[in-house]
């Protein structure tokens, strides 16, 4: 999905919708900041389906614990940058976008075409979402996918820390849990095996294309000339100018 051709007070059973007197930015940062899902329902004057689209994304935000429906009206001067930032000038309404908990941008739907399902297939986990962040910040991401005990562990995650470092701050890394629930269904769009008893490591180009995957030990070179280079494929949700972590390797 083209995140950058996308887009790029009343309470009902916990939801919340955004205040008058508040801005949709003023929301949208005070949900990254919680840590909460925001289902973002845009509108327009004269649009139909709208009170329809509400109660979808509403039903919907019962399966996601933390979520928040944030309306914008795309008329309103007061949302004329976020129309801007977001491409929604000739997008049809009403619209649903889901922005994922740290507030990247993950995808959205029209109304009519979305189904509570569809809606939460968009909702990213905890890693896809670093991945999404550090995309939609234009940087290559170094993803290890691994499980305590391996022996190689170690190894890979200092490759690529260091690998990131050559790339000064265009470069990201990102750990993955073979054993993480959260991460299963993302871990299968990688094509990640997780039963591998090594660990693997994926290359993703600031265009989102996944460039080289790597399974135990690798060598700084390859990951950064595969950083830089182009391929076919894309990171799941990804293709599309886009921080997840630092480039030193993660406090154990």
């Amino acid at each position: 999905m083209h995140l950058r051709h996308l887009v790029l007070s009343i309470l009902l059973a916990g939801l919340v919708v955004s205040t008058a007197g508040a801005t949709v930015r003023t929301d949208l940062t005070a949900a990254a900041a919680k840590g909460d899902v925001a289902f973002i329902l845009v509108t327009d004057q004269g649009a139909t389906g709208v009170a329809e689209a509400r109660n979808l994304a509403r039903a919907t935000m019962k399966q996601v614990k933390g979520s928040t429906l944030i309306e914008l009206v795309r008329s309103d001067p007061a949302n004329a940058d976020l129309v801007a930032e977001f491409r929604l000038a000739g997008a049809p309404v009403p619209l649903i976008i889901v922005a994922a908990r740290n507030g990247v941008l993950a995808g959205g739907l029209v109304a009519a075409q979305a189904t509570p399902e569809k809606l939460l297939a968009i909702v990213p986990s905890p890693k896809k979402a670093d991945v999404l962040q550090a995309l939609q910040s234009g940087k290559a991401i170094f993803i290890t996918a691994s499980r305590k005990g391996m022996a190689a562990k170690s190894g890979a995650m200092a490759s690529c820390a260091a690998a990131c470092g050559q790339l000064k701050d265009q470069g990201v890394t990102v750990e993955i849990d073979l054993d993480d629930p959260l991460e299963a269904q993302f871990l299968s769009q990688l094509k990640v095996d997780r039963a591998t008893a090594e660990p693997v490591t994926l290359v993703i180009n600031a265009q989102g294309q996944v460039t080289q995957t790597y399974t135990g030990a690798t060598e700084v070179a390859s990951l950064v000339s595969a950083a830089t280079a182009r391929a076919g494929g894309c990171a799941p949700g990804a293709c599309g100018s886009g921080a997840a972590s630092s480039c030193a390797p993660p406090k154990k």
